[in-house]
C-alpha cells in the first residue's frame, strides 16, 4: 500500500516578501583570484579627487566607495608586496601600470599621488594631515614635505600625533593605514570627519590653486 504525501497548496505557503528582491545597498564585487584585485562591478568616479591628492587618500576612497578591506586595496600594490607590511607610497617602489589597470585613473594623476625620493625634496616618513583637510576627504603628498608646518589651503598646523592616544603611524600603504580610513590607525579616533560617496563635495577654487601653487613650487623644483 502506498502511501502518498500531500503537497501544500498554493494559497498556504507565505507571502514572498517584495524586501528580498530590492537591489543591494553597495555594488556587487567579483574578485579575479589569480590577481586578487576587483575585476568587474566596483565604483569610482575621478570627480572624487582633488589636485595633488596623495596615494592613500585615493585608496581610502576606492576602498570606502566599495566596501573593500584593507587586505584586498593593500594587494593592489602587488602580489609580492605583504599587505601588512605595505609599501612606501614613493615612485620606483609602487607599479603605476599596475594601479592604473585596476583604477582605471590617469597615469599622471597617480605618478603625483606618489612621493618623490630624489632630488633635495624631503618627505616625511609618518602620516602627516591636517584635521580641516581630512573632514574633507583630503589627504595630499603636500601634507607629507618635511618642511611643510602649516596647511597651504586652511593655514591649520600639520600634525602627526593622534590627539587621542598620541601615536603616529608610518605611511606606508598597507592593511593598518588602509583599514584607518581618515581615522587613527591604532586607536580609531576621528581626525575630524570622514569621507562617504554621498558627502563628496567639490573643493573650493582657492583651495584647488592653494595646493597647486604649493606643489609646482615645492615638489617640481
Amino acid at each position: 500500500m502506498s502511501s502518498h504525501v500531500r503537497q501544500p497548496d498554493a494559497s498556504s505557503l507565505p507571502p514572498r516578501s517584495d524586501g528580498l528582491l530590492r537591489e543591494p545597498a553597495f555594488p556587487i564585487l567579483t574578485l579575479d583570484e589569480s590577481r586578487l584585485t576587483p575585476a568587474l562591478g566596483y565604483v569610482f568616479r575621478k570627480g572624487w579627487l582633488y589636485p595633488h591628492e596623495s596615494l592613500i587618500s585615493i585608496l581610502w576612497k576606492f576602498e570606502t566607495a566599495n566596501a573593500l578591506s584593507g587586505v584586498v586595496v593593500a594587494r593592489l600594490m602587488g602580489l609580492e608586496v605583504d599587505p601588512y607590511q605595505g609599501v612606501a607610497p614613493r615612485r620606483g617602489l609602487v607599479d603605476v601600470g599596475r594601479l592604473q589597470e585596476s583604477l582605471c585613473l590617469p597615469a599622471e594623476t597617480l605618478r603625483t599621488s606618489l612621493m618623490d625620493p630624489l632630488g633635495h625634496r624631503r618627505y616625511n616618513d609618518v602620516f602627516r594631515y591636517c584635521r580641516r583637510c581630512l573632514a574633507h576627504g583630503y589627504h595630499s603628498v603636500v601634507h607629507q614635505l618635511e618642511r611643510l608646518s602649516v596647511c597651504p589651503a586652511h593655514h591649520c598646523v600639520i600634525e602627526s600625533r593622534c590627539w587621542r592616544c598620541g601615536r603616529e603611524a608610518p605611511y606606508r600603504v598597507n592593511v593598518q593605514l588602509l583599514e584607518g580610513r581618515f581615522y587613527c590607525a591604532y586607536c580609531y579616533a576621528s581626525h575630524g570627519g570622514t569621507w562617504t560617496p554621498d558627502n563628496a563635495r567639490p573643493m573650493k577654487p582657492k583651495h584647488r590653486s592653494a595646493f597647486t601653487r604649493r606643489y609646482r613650487d615645492s615638489c617640481l623644483v
